[in-house]
């Protein structure tokens, strides 16, 4: 099998694979609160992917590795996963999956705009069409009519979430970028695992209701969605994300990765009952159009 066919058929599998660790997550959130279900799946990552890397020989403390690196990895893994990820959760938890996945659509977009401002790459005029196309999904997706079943409050502050996640995620891959050709993808990966890890656990500190918060982890039910959320979207997921900018172009890996969208709004009207409305249907076809041109510009 010719390897830019094989980087293509990973990046497909890791958008259906992500789409179902959406779903998990959203099952695992309905009882565990979002910073206690990230300070989960981030501890049981970090615990995973240690002996990996000793496995794969990856050094631990890498040579000739910057000191601005190591400051740009953490702060990624910081804003990336700390907070990114958490408001993620959030958005999940008040908008169910579908909306939530056209919500994603806005990375793209926000990564043209971070790098556009950070690595001074101007985005082209179709790129910004994309980008309103994609404005106006979430619009669409977020509209609201009297007797919704969602409180007004819920669906706006659930938007701001998901605004604010892939904002956030957005500059946190930006900032990880000039590393990426240094040092090896997983050592990246476990260093901003680890940063966010000990944020996550001030965060858990200053929290109150401590025990409240981890309780739902010792239900069967919701540890086992949250343990394989992590599993299918931390690790198989990633890996798959990996392998595929290494095999295939990276225009190509980035449009297939994007088709999760579509999985997940599909997956969550199959399996979590969500309804699918034609005006949802056309903020994922406005959501998938935008991003692809996003890419693609």
């Amino acid at each position: 099998m010719p390897l830019d066919l094989l980087g293509k058929i990973m990046a497909l599998l890791c958008a259906v694979v992500w789409a179902g660790a959406v779903i998990l997550f959203k099952l695992a959130g309905d009882k565990i609160k979002p910073l206690a279900l990230n300070l989960y799946k981030t501890a049981l990552t970090v615990a995973i992917l240690f002996p990996l890397l000793l496995l794969l020989g990856v050094p631990l403390i890498p040579a000739d590795v910057p000191s601005r690196y190591w400051l740009a990895i953490v702060a990624s893994g910081i804003l990336g996963i700390a907070v990114a990820d958490t408001m993620f959760f959030a958005c999940l938890n008040r908008l169910g999956a579908g909306v939530t996945a056209i919500v994603d659509c806005l990375y793209a977009p926000f990564v043209m705009t971070a790098t556009w401002l950070y690595l001074l790459e101007k985005p082209r005029l179709e790129q910004i069409g994309g980008a309103a196309l994609v404005i106006a999904a979430v619009l669409v997706a977020a509209y609201r009519k009297n007797g919704g079943v969602r409180p007004a409050r819920q669906v706006i502050s659930g938007v701001l979430y998901g605004v604010g996640a892939m904002a956030i995620m957005a500059v946190s891959i930006v900032l990880m970028q000039p590393a990426l050709s240094r040092v090896h993808v997983f050592w990246v990966t476990e260093l901003r695992m680890l940063a966010a890890l000990l944020v996550l656990l001030v965060m858990f500190a200053w929290q109150k209701n401590r025990r409240q918060l981890l309780a739902p982890l010792w239900q069967k039910d919701s540890r086992h969605f949250a343990f394989w959320g992590a599993i299918f979207g931390n690790l198989i997921a990633m890996s798959l994300w990996v392998a595929a900018f290494k095999y295939t172009s990276v225009n190509s890996a980035a449009v297939l990765n994007q088709t999760n969208t579509i999985f997940v709004v599909v997956l969550a009207a199959v399996f979590l009952k969500e309804t699918f409305t034609r005006r949802r249907l056309l903020a994922t076809i406005l959501g998938v159009a935008g991003s692809l041109l996003v890419l693609l510009g």
